[in-house]
């Protein structure tokens, strides 16, 4: 979805693996440190987007959603 590649603000998100001083993330690491509440801040889905990458910010997205339910 298009609309996971931009901020709220729609400024694209880029990876951290075309950063050449950025570490990337496991998914899994990403999913236990990154608390459920920072989804509702205006750069927490870029965050994780940066650091752990679009497969793991859609992992991360649904597992908010199960907490929250």
């Amino acid at each position: 979805m298009l609309t996971d590649r931009v901020n709220p603000s729609g400024s694209p998100i880029t990876s951290c693996d075309s950063d050449e001083v950025c570490e990337v993330l496991s998914c899994e690491v990403c999913l236990i440190e990154v608390p459920a509440d920072i989804s509702a801040s205006f750069e927490g889905p870029d965050y994780v987007h940066h650091f752990c990458g679009l497969d793991c910010l859609d992992k991360w997205r649904k597992q908010v959603k199960e907490n929250m339910a």
